[in-house]
């Protein structure tokens, strides 16, 4: 579904948990959380999002990157098979790796085969310019929120006024603490860093739906911040 002449929206709408995914079509195409591979169900993620892509036009070899909020299944474990597909650049934070490793390793105990998920490059704090080589270039503002996990990151796009947030914010609510790395606190810091930030008229959570509206994004984060923190 597209939101702006630049960012399309693919919720996830299968039975089993998987997160959303978006796709950023500019001077490159850049792919959010591209998700699962398969649910706990057996719903195909891969084909599914491959299917909403071609509803938009959109062919997965013109994916330029795959770029990736946090490590955890639901949002990563693809990457690697997208990667193979669009011949696309991954990555994450450095924070996180211990998460790729853990994937890799479930699967290898159970004698499957995984895409590697080995990043591409490593993503900071800062400017992340993504440049191809006709020279163009794709500014995206990348902020390091832990506290869902230590290298959780929401990405900013000024030329949408969009956030990929991940699971550090969702409309009305935050992702878990209580998992392998996750921390309240920290968490708390990083909704506080986010509420700092002005001009966003489009939140774009990890689930649920997103946010539109700078005063409405506003209110969401400070909503959040007073009930949660």
């Amino acid at each position: 579904m597209q939101l702006t002449e630049k960012m399309y929206w693919y919720p996830w709408q299968g039975r089993a948990n998987n997160c959303n995914s978006y796709l950023f079509r500019g001077e490159k195409t850049i792919l959010f959380d591209p998700g699962h591979i398969r649910t706990d169900f057996g719903e195909d993620c891969v084909d599914m999002l491959t299917r909403g892509l071609e509803k938009d036009k959109i062919k997965p070899e013109e994916i330029d990157y795959v770029l990736c909020t946090h490590g955890h299944p639901d949002h990563v474990e693809s990457a690697g098979l997208w990667r193979e597909k669009c011949g696309a650049k991954f990555g994450i934070h450095k924070g996180d790796q211990f998460m790729l490793d853990a994937i890799a390793q479930h699967y290898s105990t159970r004698g499957a085969e995984l895409s590697s998920l080995k990043p591409d490059f490593y993503i900071e704090e800062g400017e992340l310019k993504l440049n191809g080589n006709d020279q163009s270039s794709t500014l995206i503002i990348s902020y390091h929120t832990p506290g869902h996990s230590p290298g959780c990151l929401c990405f900013y796009l000024p030329d949408c006024k969009a956030l990929v947030s991940g699971d550090t914010v969702f409309e009305g609510s935050i992702g878990r603490a209580d998992l392998p790395g996750g921390d309240m606190t920290t968490l708390g810091q990083s909704v506080d860093k986010l509420s700092r930030l002005e001009g966003i008229e489009l939140l774009l959570p990890g689930h649920m739906g997103y946010v539109s509206g700078a005063a409405n994004v506003t209110d969401n984060i400070m909503q959040i911040k007073r009930f949660f923190f």
